[in-house]
């Protein structure tokens, strides 16, 4: 029995050693004024969340929010707007925007398949399937409808604790 919760104590160290490395390694891929305006888009989205789903928890919100965004109709869209002011300002002038998006002339956003973002996203040792799905389709496709991201996030099955999910979510959704 000793033998046993040591080694279940191991495997929760090693993992959790192993996250904290990925972690490390995606803000440094990433650079500190991009982490701290990701760090803020996230803070503003979970404010969203309990706004807007204040009986659910935090995981289970951004499932909602998931679903909700891609219903037929979508009810009420402004709930789907979710950065201040501040943040948003934080997000451009940090330079994640520019890092993430580029604009095309009549076709509006497309995506930057080799900035920093995806360099950090590639830069995770080990990835769970939903991080190797997202960044591969990301780096081949760019943008993605909602539909498509919804329904691929959601068949993943997402951990929203899992830092880098959260994350994913979040960026899809912030323009």
């Amino acid at each position: 029995m000793k033998n046993y919760i040591f080694i279940l104590i191991s495997i929760a160290t090693f993992s959790c050693s192993q996250n904290k490395d990925n972690i490390i390694e995606f803000e440094k891929v990433l650079g500190a004024k991009e982490t701290k305006a990701l760090d803020l888009l996230v803070s503003d989205f979970e404010k969203n969340l309990k706004k807007i789903y204040p009986k659910l928890s935090t995981e289970k919100g951004y499932t909602q929010y998931l679903k909700d965004l891609i219903s037929k109709p979508p009810t009420h869209p402004e709930k789907f707007n979710f950065q201040s002011d501040k943040t948003n300002l934080e997000f451009h002038k940090s330079g994640l925007w520019d890092d993430i998006y580029s604009k095309a002339s009549e076709s509006g956003l497309t995506v930057n398949t080799t900035g920093k973002y995806i360099q950090a996203l590639f830069s995770i040792k080990k990835p769970d399937s939903l991080i190797k799905v997202y960044r591969e389709k990301r780096k081949a496709v760019g943008m993605m409808q909602n539909e498509l991201f919804v329904n691929g996030i959601l068949n993943s099955n997402p951990n929203f604790n899992n830092y880098f999910h959260k994350r994913i979510v979040v960026l899809e959704f912030s323009f």
